[in-house]
């Protein structure tokens, strides 16, 4: 699906697939490819134009969140000028607009659409991590963190908050970097960050909500007790939340 969602948060992508092979990813359980090698990509305009065909689209600061990104990795090479264009489209549009990486986002990438942010916090970067010792094996085919993590310069150049977006939290492998990413926030200039659950299938019992995605294929995780402990720690070092819409409500409603 190219657009998803609701009245309150559209998740729009240009392609469907990934080049990336994250071993914990829930696309080939929605039928899309990892290490996609030839992806299939629409036109900014073409997904523009599905989005204002909607009924339930609500233009502006209070209105409908714009996630890039979901069912693709939005800021790969081949998409990364198409979701440039979205980005500008919606920040126009003054609604939220966020993503979430693996990916080196530069400063020149993001210094032309910083100009066109209307309220502090419209747009928002997550830099997705879920492990460090370990992400060549967990996390094929993505920029390493080292070079991921350069993202950070952004807030101090253009002023857009950028996150350090902890989702899933792999058991026993995320925690045992839980003093390097602690070091990161000290050491870093993170906005915050968002310690998620895992999505998982809806057929696995648990009564956990549905995902924000997958038209009900999928639903969170149980909290464990190491993504708990994991949000205990960062809460008392910088503003931490569990989903990354409640950054944009920071934005929009108290900040």
């Amino acid at each position: 699906m190219y657009v998803y969602g609701s009245k309150d948060r559209l998740f729009i992508n240009t392609t469907l697939g990934c080049r990336s092979r994250c071993s914990y990813c829930y696309l080939p359980s929605l039928d899309y490819e990892l290490g996609a090698s030839n992806l299939m990509i629409k036109d900014s305009d073409y997904v523009i134009g599905m989005v204002e065909s909607r009924s339930d689209f609500i233009q502006g600061k209070k209105g409908t969140i714009i996630s890039l990104g979901c069912y693709s990795e939005c800021w790969d090479e081949p998409v990364r000028e198409s979701t440039v264009a979205l980005i500008t489209y919606f920040l126009r549009k003054g609604n939220p607009v966020q993503f979430a990486t693996k990916r080196y986002v530069a400063c020149e990438d993001i210094e032309q659409v910083s100009k066109l942010i209307s309220w502090r916090g419209q747009l928002s970067i997550f830099i997705s991590s879920t492990t460090l010792t370990k992400w060549n094996s967990i996390e094929r085919g993505t920029d390493s963190p080292d070079i991921r993590f350069r993202s950070f310069d952004l807030t101090k150049k253009t002023g857009v908050p950028v996150y350090l977006y902890i989702k899933p939290i792999i058991k026993s492998v995320t925690i045992s970097d839980l003093n390097k990413y602690v070091d990161i926030v000290k050491n870093k200039d993170v906005s915050g960050v968002i310690i998620g659950s895992k999505f998982i299938m809806s057929n696995e019992s648990n009564n956990n909500k549905l995902a924000p995605i997958s038209n009900g294929k999928l639903k969170y995780s149980k909290k464990s007790k190491e993504e708990e402990y994991m949000y205990m720690t960062f809460s008392q070092k910088v503003l931490t939340f569990t989903e990354s819409v409640q950054a944009i409500d920071y934005w929009r409603n108290y900040a």
